[in-house]
Formats: structure tokens, sequence, C-alpha cells
């Protein structure tokens, strides 16, 4: 009900933005702005068939919002490859695309990330360049919903 009442107010906006008759210039000029500003904020007033066509979704295109996604990187050591499984699993179920890292023979990269994380164990995980740890830190992220939130900023 209050849908077809805010489509009815909306056509009858537009009619008003849409309407020439003999007004004076100042007039003229404010329906002007309206639909310059209408036409910025995507159209929210519009005409009664451009309501219903809105209304039953019928060639309207619909662009979804893409949502960039931060760096994830999965840094390893070579050796748990029990965990970095569990690890590449969880961030596959969520639809999380990360680079691993191999920092067996990278002294320097693997001080890096043990000393960032404050942890010596591997994998670590590294989301937009900030490390949150192992696999039990990354289910508890995922678990509080924080983990998507991190990596797309939802």
């Amino acid at each position: 009900m209050l849908s077809g009442l805010t489509d009815k107010l909306r056509a009858l906006a537009h009619r008003g933005l849409e309407e020439n008759d003999s007004a004076g210039p100042l007039v003229r000029r404010v329906r002007e702005v309206a639909n310059t500003v209408n036409d910025l904020l995507g159209k929210p007033i519009r005409g009664q068939d451009a309501t219903e066509e809105h209304a039953r979704g019928a060639g309207a295109v619909v662009t979804p919002l893409v949502r960039e996604q931060a760096p994830v990187i999965l840094y390893f050591d070579g050796k748990d490859h029990r965990t970095k499984t569990k690890v590449e699993e969880l961030l596959g179920a969520r639809n999380i695309k990360f680079r691993l890292l191999d920092v067996t023979n990278d002294e320097a990269e693997r001080s890096w990330v043990v000393t960032a994380a404050k942890r010596d164990e591997f994998p670590i995980v590294v989301i937009a360049g900030t490390p949150v740890g192992g696999l039990e830190e990354l289910t508890q992220l995922d678990v509080q919903g924080e983990l998507t939130r991190l990596v797309f900023g939802a």
C-alpha cells in the first residue's frame, strides 16, 4: 500500500515538473533546477509509465553492485598442509580470492609476517596488509561475520 502511494506521489511530482504552461521565468527556472536534481539523483521522481515499468522490472537493466576485494595473502612455510587446506577451503567458501605465498626459503618475508602477526605458526592470513592470524582466528572472524566485512568492506 505504501509503495503504491509513493509511486503515485512520484508520478504527480513528475507531471508537475513536465508541465509546459505559460508560467513565469522564475517557475520555469525552478523546474529546470528540479529536473537537473532529479537527473543527478537517478530520477527518483518519474512518470507513471516509468513507475509501472520500475515496479515490474520490465526492460530495466539492473547492474549489480560490484564490491572490490581487498588483497588477501596466505603465508605458508611448507609444513602444515592440512591447516593450509582448511584455510583455503574457508576462503574459497566465501568466494575470497587469495594469493598463496610460500615463505619457506624467504627469510625476510617470513620474519616480517611472524613479527607483524605476533605468532610463529603458519599458515598466516594477511588481509589488506593487516595480519589476522591463522585458521582459528580466521574461523572466528567468519563466525562473527567480520571476515567478509574486512575483505569486501561491506
